[in-house]
């Protein structure tokens, strides 16, 4: 019996040897995995009415976008997908993440990783049933929830 997939999941990363890792990871905790190696491929599949969970995007990713602009126009088009940014060379800076993004730094141990997608996905589900649900309260601006702590 195979287990239930938690959700999808968009990583951009430029790197292919990262992006394989990662995306091994994730399929390997249950969920479905979209890859692309920079903003413009991830925006194709928002565009195509592909329902993402979670926006999981390396900062530098040469032409285009970078993993913050991607970011705050997919908060500003997708609200339901949340997003989580990782870098090993650019931290944020003041308002480089939109609301409720989260930023994890690179190398990001495994299960840490995929703690973070799990929750982030539970909550873009969550939005979405509300978003969804007759008679629904539009949520508050700029709501953060914040992860569980693990260990």
């Amino acid at each position: 019996m195979t287990n239930p997939l938690l959700g999808v999941v968009l990583l951009v990363e430029d790197e292919p040897l990262v992006r394989l890792v990662a995306a091994d990871l994730l399929v390997d905790a249950n969920f479905r995995v979209i890859e692309a190696s920079n903003a413009e491929e991830a925006l194709t599949v928002l565009r195509a009415g592909v329902e993402v969970d979670v926006l999981l995007s390396d900062v530098e990713m040469p032409p285009g976008l970078n993993g913050y602009e991607l970011a705050r126009h997919t908060h500003e088009c997708w609200p339901t997908v949340e997003i989580l940014i990782t870098s090993g060379r650019e931290w944020p800076r003041a308002r480089d993440l939109p609301p409720g993004a989260a930023f994890l730094a690179k190398p990001c141990p495994g299960e840490t990783l995929v703690s973070y997608v799990r929750s982030a996905a539970e909550r873009a589900q969550a939005a979405r049933a509300a978003h969804s649900a007759p008679d629904a309260a539009e949520p508050s601006e700029g709501t953060i929830v914040p992860f569980p702590k693990t260990g």
